[in-house]
């Protein structure tokens, strides 16, 4: 039995998308599959479900089209971008009435590919395929992915390296740059139907401010979540930003080790623009563009009302999530200070993130034992266990409660580098063993302990650039 395919974007007007072919790699290995298959209603073997995912094999009632949108890349307006080496094959609609397009990312040359090859490298594919599925573990809004590829084609980036497809997943490929795309372009009649079909689609058919004031809403949650959990996406270009709020286009992403809140993670990010500690005011700038694109729906003062709710809903949220992560459960005056004070001191003492919380979350004594008595540290905990008097919560169930928000595990670098050379030497013993992990991040995985403390100096600030 096929998929139940409705490809309802294509029914938009065409000069949204273009219809394209796949450019297969050679001799495709099937490395990897998530659950999504059966969800997905994918009931094809191995060699079925390669050869659709490699442009070999039609699927009755699929697609392949690359979408056209626009973009500011580096604060900078870059015009036309697109779908430069995706191709959606069709929105499939699950047995339990869920909308879920599935897109291959590395299968050739589109009509937006510009200077590109339209192919993917097995780093990229990897970094994308394993970090989506860690942040869905960490309940962070994200793309999905369903599977994964490797070809013996060679690929020119820095060096030479092989081809790779990975097979994405989300309700829609909708970005803020497909809004602009239209509004520059000024093609009012095509604008008017992109949104209407998004707002009936995907948002409920919510009136036009409301569905405004839930993208803000869901974007201000999503750097809020990406803030509490140290993570730094590296190109924040409205083309790379979500209508639904998720996490998209997987690059020069990282996790942060040191805690630095100027950290940046892309090495093309001369400047900063996109460093950890600037992404909230970047989704603000990013969601003013995309409210521009609504200039004819509606009065100029409602939609800077709607731009301006953004610290109101992004606040509340990090603040709710700070306190979470050192167990606050009642709320007192001087809560989210106690928490950006820490921030503060992790940033000074150049504290591991993911290991500092997770320190708190139980025995002090490893953290410690790793970094000694740190006398900063210990006058802040004193302050802390002065607030923790305030709470009727018993410390283990408090721990407890803790150790469920503050991961044991993240997706460090040079974990992700392990991983790219295991599959590049033609395993996935590594990459299953670490989706298996990631997607438990809060349990203890004892045998795995080392892989939780910070990471050693000699693998630290591993560089990822665009090209990753």
């Amino acid at each position: 039995m096929n998929p139940h395919f409705d490809n309802s974007f294509s029914r938009l007007p065409p000069f949204l998308f273009e219809r394209v072919q796949p450019t297969p790699i050679k001799n495709p290995k099937l490395v990897h599959v998530t659950k999504l298959r059966e969800e997905l209603g994918l009931h094809l073997s191995d060699e079925d479900l390669t050869g659709w995912l490699n442009g070999e094999l039609a699927l009755p009632g699929e697609q392949r089209i690359a979408t056209r949108y626009a973009g500011h890349q580096f604060g900078h307006w870059a015009g036309q971008l697109g779908d430069g080496r995706a191709i959606s094959l069709g929105e499939i609609i699950t047995a339990n009435g869920y909308r879920l397009e599935v897109q291959t990312k590395g299968s050739g040359l589109t009509p937006f590919s510009r200077m590109g090859d339209g192919k993917a490298v097995i780093r990229s594919s990897v970094r994308e395929y394993i970090c989506s599925e860690a942040m869905a573990a960490l309940n962070i809004p994200t793309t999905r992915v369903l599977a994964l590829l490797t070809g013996e084609d060679e690929v020119y980036r820095e060096t030479i390296e092989r081809s790779s497809v990975v097979a994405r997943v989300f309700p829609t490929n909708i970005r803020f740059g497909h809004f602009e795309m239209l509004y520059h372009s000024k093609k009012k009649d095509e604008l008017k139907a992109l949104i209407e079909y998004t707002r009936m689609t995907f948002f409920g058919n919510l009136p036009v401010p409301e569905m405004l004031h839930e993208i803000v809403r869901r974007n201000a949650h999503l750097m809020a979540d990406w803030m509490a959990n140290g993570f730094c996406h590296g190109v924040m270009n409205t083309d790379n930003m979500s209508i639904l709020g998720l996490t998209i286009d997987y690059g020069p992403y990282g996790f942060m080790e040191d805690t630095d809140l100027n950290f940046i993670c892309n090495h093309s990010d001369n400047g900063g623009r996109y460093a950890y500690g600037q992404q909230p005011g970047v989704a603000k700038w990013n969601l003013s563009r995309l409210l521009t694109c609504f200039m004819d729906e509606l009065p100029l003062e409602d939609l800077q009302k709607i731009l301006n709710s953004f610290p109101e809903m992004y606040q509340p949220r990090f603040t709710e999530l700070g306190k979470r992560k050192l167990g606050l459960f009642q709320s007192h005056g001087g809560d989210h200070q106690l928490f950006t004070d820490l921030l503060a001191l992790m940033g000074k003492l150049s504290l591991d993130f993911t290991f500092t919380f997770r320190s708190l979350s139980s025995d002090l004594r490893e953290f410690r034992d790793y970094y000694g008595q740190r006398e900063e540290f210990e006058a802040w905990l004193v302050r802390y266990d002065e607030r923790l008097k305030l709470e009727v919560i018993e410390p283990a169930q408090r721990q407890e409660k803790m150790r469920m928000v503050n991961p044991k595990f993240i997706l460090r670098n040079y974990i992700a580098q392990e991983v790219i050379e295991d599959v590049e030497a033609g395993s996935c013993l590594k990459l299953s063993a670490w989706l298996e992990l990631l997607s438990r991040p809060f349990e203890e995985h004892s045998e795995m302990k080392a892989y939780a403390m910070p990471t050693p100096y000699e693998k630290k600030n591993i560089v990822v650039s665009c090209s990753s």
